[in-house]
């Protein structure tokens, strides 16, 4: 399935609009810490004879290079003012790009490296450090933990990543609830800061469902006021079994006009 990234101008006036990051700019500094952070385990990994040692350092460091990485290139999946659309089709589809979904997954499965490592050691007696019991247990909590991100990954799953819109109403958003109203259900579309911008749909009687940037692999300011459009003007709604493109700039041209 092929994707197009557009940059479209639809602000409207009045409407505020939020920084797609904290404070309206990446914290990779934050990323590059943790990177910088693994070079203390791989370097004890380095300079210690015991295997065991070797094994557990030498996995915490792998840990700290993955989430680093991960999310560097998380945070470069999106940027403010873009949107990332499937251009043909039958409908207008928001989605993400597997930069913004797959190191989840990959940060996950080094969360189990402690673990195994830690029970090779267990099982084979391997030489290491002297531990407490609790200190012991801290790369088994890690491996859990890895698990647990692992099995949410999947249930969420059964619903399509992103956000489409289709003459007849909104599905999907996967990880911050399920969308699958027709317009009618659908009572505002708007932005709030939590502290980063978040799509906020509104429902008749319901509770709001909200989605990152990193889920829509779009800026929620711009995924808004499409939204908004479509929703405020009916007629225009058949546009939208034009695909994508098509759907992004009939809103891109009713907007400048507002």
């Amino acid at each position: 399935m092929s994707w197009q990234r557009m940059s479209p101008q639809v602000r409207e006036t009045g409407v505020e609009v939020v920084p797609v990051f904290p404070k309206g700019r990446a914290p990779r500094g934050l990323a590059w810490a943790i990177v910088a952070f693994a070079l203390l385990p791989a370097l004890l990994a380095l300079v210690d004879g015991r295997i065991g040692f070797r094994l557990l350092m030498g996995s915490l460091a792998l840990v700290c290079l993955t989430v680093g990485v991960g999310v560097l290139v998380m945070f470069g999946a999106v940027g403010q003012g873009s949107v990332r659309v499937r251009p043909g089709g039958a409908s207008l589809r928001f989605g993400p790009p597997l930069a913004a979904t797959l190191p989840v997954v990959v940060m996950a499965f080094s969360l189990l490296l402690p673990a195994i490592a830690q029970l090779a050691i267990d099982t084979a007696g391997l030489p290491t450090m002297a531990m407490t019991a609790v200190f012991s247990r801290a790369p088994y909590v890690l491996g859990i933990l890895g698990v647990a991100i692992l099995v949410v990954q999947a249930w969420r799953m059964r619903v399509p990543a992103g956000l489409e819109l289709t003459p007849e109403g909104l599905r999907g958003i996967r990880g911050a609830g399920v969308v699958a109203w027709t317009w009618e259900e659908l009572v505002e579309a708007k932005v709030v800061a939590a502290p980063a911008a978040k799509l906020c749909l509104v429902p008749k009687g319901g509770a709001p469902v909200m989605a990152q940037a990193m889920l829509l692999g779009s800026d929620p300011n711009q995924v808004a006021a499409i939204v908004r459009y479509f929703l405020r003007t009916p007629s225009e709604r058949a546009v939208l079994l034009e695909g994508g493109e098509a759907a992004v700039r009939r809103a891109e041209a009713g907007l400048r006009v507002r």
